[in-house]
This record gives C-alpha cells, structure tokens and sequence, in this order.
C-alpha cells in the first residue's frame, strides 16, 4: 500500500497518491469521520466494500469528497481488491460533473482497460519519471473519463451491441466517398433500418446521414485547403458528382462557400 499524502492543489488536477488494495489475510477499512483534505476514489474491482455496513460489490466507483466521513471496512473472506486515487485540484467537481462521477457510488462494471490504464498511472506514480505530476493528472483524467463513459453507457437504455454501433462509426470514416445506403450498415448491426437509426443517433448524437454528412463537409474543407486540388475533385473525392449541390452543402455546414477555403492561409 503507498503512503497517502493528502495535499490541496491549485493546480486544475492532481494525484496525490494511488495504489492496489488486495485484501485477503486481514479485514481492512477507514473510520475516519472528518475524512480527507482531498477526492478520494476506491474502484472495487473484486469482492465487495461495506460502506456503512452497506455491501458495494465489484464494478462500483465510491467516492468520499473532501471533509466527508470515511467510514468503511473490507473482509479479507470477501477476497477483495480495491483500487484507490486521492486527487485535489481546482477543478475536480467540474470535472467529476463533466463524467457523470458526481454520485457517492457510480457502477461502472468489471473493466480489464480500466484496470490496464490504472496499472499505468501507479506505475507512473511509483516510477516519478520526469513530469510525472503532468503525466499522473492525465492518466487521472483517462481514468475518470473512460469509468464515466461506461457508467453512462450501461446505464443507457439501449440494448444494441456499442462494439458494432462502433464499427460502423470506423467505417463510414472509410467509405464515406461510396454513398452507401443507411440500410447497408442497418444490416452490419442485423437491425432494421429504423431501429439502427434510432440506436445511432443514442450513441453519436447525430442521425446516420447526419453523421455521413459531417464527415463529408470535414474531409472537403480539408481538401479544399489543398490549393493543387480542384473544387470539383475535391467534390468527387468525397463522393459528390454535383458541384452546384457540393457548393450548397459547404455553405449550409461552414457559412462558408467552398471559394473561402482556397483563400485561407
């Protein structure tokens, strides 16, 4: 177990200390009823946690503020493993909120990332290599957002499968310039149009054409930038054979007509 420093940092975001709690000779816990000067974060990742007397079981994130009672206990019958993070910094509830953190027990689920990106912050930690304090709060950072994203997706009612909403996202990065039909990658999903669509739009924001489209008008606007491509190549390029068409939608997204962009420095 590493030593926990508690410090209050005016920096955005600090590790103050990190560390692998395998508990399976001794009952371990905390009885500290004014808590820490600092964030404090155990991610249960096996076993269970009584808080309060209060079982948390595996995949769940509990995190203690600063000033609040810590009052916990582990039993070595449970096997338990605990990671835990003490953090401060002027911007950790805005960034806890930014996450979907804010919550005293957040589940997250069994995760092997986010153990795997755990192992390189204590590593980091431990190691203290040059700029490690810049490297800690980043890895911190990919931490709190990677348990943030999966708590908000297990707790989304979608039932369709990330990976191949996922999937489908690379490939229209790919073959966006082949106008394929929606229905093309309804069936990567073995949905029906309507309901990938509904899916896609839960998972990106943005409808599947609409998202097709942002990535045409990008890709052109890069394209457009290159002074030793043509404006109606560049609109090939991306699949569109209409150059009044192509010129309507450059303004429609950018505000801008696809002229503007061979100007820019």
């Amino acid at each position: 177990m590493e030593i926990s420093h508690e410090r209050i940092s005016h920096k955005f975001l600090e590790l103050n200390s990190c560390g692998r709690q395998i508990i399976d000779e001794y009952d371990r816990g905390s009885s500290r009823k004014n808590g820490r000067a600092d964030y404090h974060i155990l991610y249960i990742a096996q076993g269970r946690c009584y808080l309060a007397e209060h079982p948390v079981e595996a995949g769940n994130l509990i995190l203690f503020r600063p000033g609040e009672p810590q009052i916990y206990r582990f039993s070595a019958a449970d096997k338990a493993v605990s990671l835990y993070l003490h953090f401060s910094g002027t911007g950790c509830e805005e960034l806890l909120a930014c996450c979907g953190l804010g919550n005293s027990i957040t589940f997250v689920g069994k995760s092997d990332r986010l153990e795997s990106l755990f192992d390189r912050l204590l590593d980091e930690y431990r190691l203290k290599k040059p700029l490690h304090a810049e490297t800690c709060a980043g890895l911190l950072w990919q931490f709190l957002a990677l348990a943030g994203r999966k708590a908000q997706i297990r707790s989304s009612k979608a039932v369709y499968p990330e990976k191949s909403l996922d999937e489908v996202c690379r490939r229209m990065h790919k073959e966006y310039a082949q106008n394929r039909p929606i229905r093309y990658y309804a069936d990567l999903c073995h949905l029906s149009e309507s309901r990938f669509s509904h899916a896609f739009k839960e998972r990106t924001g943005l409808s599947p054409k609409a998202y097709l489209t942002r990535i045409k008008v990008d890709n052109a606007c890069i394209l457009l930038g290159d002074l030793t491509v043509s404006i109606a190549d560049a609109a090939r390029e991306v699949g569109i054979e209409d150059l009044n068409y192509f010129s309507r939608l450059i303004k429609k997204h950018t505000g801008h007509t696809p002229t503007y962009f061979r100007n820019m420095e």
